[in-house]
């Protein structure tokens, strides 16, 4: 019932549908930030990786019965640190340092899920699609490969970075050529984009045009 990610039991189980692979919420969502792969299989899982993960029920509720203590004691941490943040004061007694270290502990898994709520709310806007295309810039001095599939359909909550660890990831595994993330530019009409654009951003400050939209992009120099 452990995950390999946090290395410690589930909490808030997601499963991979791409390969049935299950974690816990907050880590496979941090896990998301730098990478689009499964962390177990390595599977790439595309520019939008957290909307191939759902929420798992089943697995949770299993977890939930074989180690009951830990999801009750979880519950009586959290409501614990809410009332002393609501209350602005600060336990004042001693404690123990076995004791000391489980507040902590529950104070992150607290922060943690505060954060993964936020992600999962702002997530939630990215069911909306558009479609576009991603080829190497014609006029670079160091030109990159070409995807094998250029077209793409894609959230518009997926930023410029996911992008370019993206082209990273099928470029390696469309040509075998090998390529860090940070020596790519992504360019919308020739105009280089910063990595926390979203395309939604990018389509309507950028593109700003009905067709398709069209990205670029090239090797650094």
């Amino acid at each position: 019932m452990t995950f390999q990610t946090g290395m410690g039991y589930l909490r808030d189980a997601m499963t991979v549908t791409e390969c049935l692979h299950t974690f816990c919420k907050p880590c496979i969502m941090q896990h998301f930030s730098e990478y689009l792969t499964c962390p177990t299989c390595e599977k790439d899982l595309g520019p939008a990786p957290h909307e191939k993960v759902r929420t798992d029920r089943a697995m949770q509720n299993i977890v939930d019965k074989v180690f009951p203590h830990f999801a009750k004691e979880e519950s009586v941490g959290e409501k614990s640190i809410q009332r002393e943040a609501e209350a602005g004061t600060k336990a004042r007694e001693e404690t123990s340092a076995e004791s000391e270290a489980k507040r902590r502990k529950v104070a992150s898994k607290v922060a943690m899920k505060k954060k993964m709520q936020q992600t999962q709310k702002n997530s939630e806007g990215g069911n909306k699609k558009l479609c576009l295309s991603l080829f190497p810039q014609e006029e670079s001095t160091k030109p990159l490969p070409k995807l094998l599939k250029p077209y793409l359909r894609s959230s518009v909550e997926a930023t410029v970075k996911q992008y370019k660890n993206y082209l990273c990831s099928k470029l390696k595994q469309d040509h075998n050529y090998e390529v860090a993330a940070v020596d790519i530019e992504i360019l919308c009409r020739g105009a280089p984009l910063k990595n926390d654009l979203s395309l939604k951003t990018v389509w309507s400050d950028c593109w700003n045009s009905t067709s398709d939209l069209e990205l670029t992009y090239l090797l650094k120099t």
